[in-house]
């Protein structure tokens, strides 16, 4: 009887351990959950690993929809915040890394444990479907990411429309205004303040502003960009 009794009792043990091992949220080893919009604990959404090392540059497009709102806005980046709703740092190695930003070869999105990367938001037309994602750098910024693929997931390129943050004497925070699918007007306002000192004396510091407005479309399997406003000027303003 005791021998029944501890074979029940290492049982019991092992099937305990099992659960709490799958309650993990890990790549690829447990079925997708919905995530709540109103959590606040961070979720990483899964994928099939051996799907990610076969494909080339492609996203699963009902994954984007089930992390993402629907419909993309307008926006202000000082007024956006972390949605925590993480794409597995696999797929960014797998498949938008594969994919330069603004379309410069050496600027491939990257992911690790210092830099996530959350859904934002979506829509789609019958050729292509959009999606905005956010990078949240633990050191400065949170910058906005415009992904576009084909109907059937295929990358086709990736787009920076903005960001917000601070570093040292730099602070920058960008916005954007939605004119149509594909098609935004942006607006870049940086500021970077250097300290000037003369004989050991501080006098002051240089402030230098740069201000650009952009309009971007997107065409084919690229954007055309139009430069509609840009200055650049310099300031001391004395201590």
């Amino acid at each position: 009887m005791k021998k029944v009794f501890s074979i029940l009792i290492l049982l019991f043990i092992t099937y305990s351990c099992k659960n709490a091992t799958n309650k993990e949220v890990q790549f690829g080893e447990i079925p997708y959950q919905e995530p709540s919009v109103s959590s606040n604990t961070i979720t990483i959404l899964p994928k099939d690993t051996a799907t990610l090392k076969n494909m080339e540059a492609k996203i699963d497009i009902g994954l984007v929809k089930q992390c993402s709102e629907e419909g993309i806005t307008s926006f202000n980046m000082d007024s956006i915040t972390d949605t925590k709703k993480y794409l597995d740092n696999s797929i960014v190695e797998n498949a938008l890394g594969k994919i330069p930003v603004n379309g410069q070869k050496d600027w491939l999105l990257k992911a690790n444990e210092w830099e996530r990367f959350s859904c934002y938001q979506w829509e789609e037309n019958q050729n292509y479907f959009l999606f905005t994602l956010l990078q949240k750098d633990e050191s400065c910024c949170l910058t906005l990411f415009l992904c576009v693929a084909d109907k059937e997931g295929e990358l086709v390129t990736i787009r920076l429309l903005g960001l917000s943050g601070a570093d040292g004497g730099w602070y920058e925070n960008d916005w954007g205004e939605r004119k149509g699918f594909g098609k935004f007007k942006l607006f870049h306002d940086s500021y970077y303040d250097e300290d000037k000192f003369e004989n050991g004396v501080d006098l002051g510091i240089t402030r230098e502003h740069e201000y650009t407005e952009l309009e971007i479309s997107l065409k084919l399997t690229s954007f055309q960009i139009d430069t509609i406003n840009y200055h650049k000027t310099e300031v001391f303003i004395k201590n």
